[in-house]
């Protein structure tokens, strides 16, 4: 799943920018700005123009300290844990077929069924390139 979230561009440190009541007083009250290892996810399309529109709707304006043109929108893709394992072991099944496919043809353990064995092959071959493609862009 993508998303966005607001980080220092300085130090790449995520943030969070809340407003604190200082009472039931709506025009009165002070931003803080948190920051986090991890990020304060946002929908695709937040942009920092829409944040400069949402800060100057407020009734109570972003101080002089907090300076948004210090802070970046990142894309991030956040990933559920254990789906990344299991996806590169699925993919590594062809490679290691092919390697016993391999194995098989310099032993020379079944001339009789060499035919069938250059048929896998070229399966195993054409969809291990097509795994190694998938793997070198997964992250």
């Amino acid at each position: 799943m993508k998303c966005k979230a607001l980080r220092k561009k300085d130090t790449k440190e995520f943030v969070e920018i809340c407003f604190y009541r200082h009472d039931t007083n709506p025009n009165t009250g002070t931003y803080v700005v948190y920051t986090h290892e991890l990020p304060n996810p946002q929908p695709l399309t937040a942009t920092r123009e829409l944040m400069d529109v949402y800060y100057g709707q407020q009734s109570v304006p972003l101080p002089p300290e907090i300076n948004l043109d210090d802070y970046e929108l990142v894309e991030l893709d956040i990933i559920e844990s254990g789906i990344v394992g299991a996806d590169i072991r699925n993919k590594l099944t062809p490679l290691l077929n092919l390697i016993a496919l391999c194995g098989i043809v310099l032993k020379n353990e079944h001339p009789e069924k060499m035919d069938n064995i250059k048929r896998l092959l070229r399966k195993e071959m054409e969809t291990s390139k097509i795994c190694i493609k998938y793997l070198t862009n997964l992250l």
